[in-house]
C-alpha cells in the first residue's frame, strides 16, 4: 500500500512539473507575441508621423510644418503662431517627457536665444 502512495506521488510530481515547463513555455511564445505586437505599433506609429502632414486631418499648410520626430513630432510655424505637434496613433498616450515639454508650453515657460559663432 505505501508503494502505491509512493507511485502516485512521484507520478503526481512529475505530472505538476511536466505541466509547468509546458505553462513556462506557453508563457514564453505569449511574451515574444506581446513583443512583437508591440514592435509593430511602435513601427505603425513612426510611419504615420511622417505621413501626418499629407492627411486630410492635418489643418495647417503642411509647407510651414518641421519633422522633428523626437521628442515632438512637428514643429509648425503659422502666421499668428508657431504650433508644437505629436502625432499619436491607436490609444498611445504621451509619454512623461512629452507631458512635461506640453506642460511647459502651456505655462509658456517658452523662450527665443541666439547663439552667436565667431
Amino acid at each position: 500500500m505505501e508503494y502505491i502512495y509512493l507511485l502516485v506521488g512521484v507520478v503526481g510530481g512529475l505530472y505538476i512539473w511536466k505541466l509547468h515547463k509546458l505553462l513556462k513555455i506557453k508563457n514564453a511564445a505569449h511574451k515574444k507575441l506581446y513583443s512583437q505586437k508591440k514592435q509593430s505599433e511602435v513601427r505603425t506609429g513612426q510611419i504615420a508621423e511622417h505621413f501626418a502632414p499629407l492627411l486630410a486631418d492635418f489643418k495647417y499648410d503642411r509647407k510651414q510644418a518641421r519633422f522633428l520626430a523626437s521628442p515632438i513630432d512637428f514643429i509648425i510655424f503659422e502666421e499668428e503662431e508657431i504650433i508644437f505637434m505629436e502625432v499619436k496613433t491607436g490609444n498611445s498616450q504621451l509619454n512623461a517627457n512629452q507631458r512635461r515639454i506640453k506642460k511647459q508650453v502651456e505655462e509658456k515657460k517658452i523662450r527665443w536665444e541666439v547663439m552667436r559663432i565667431k
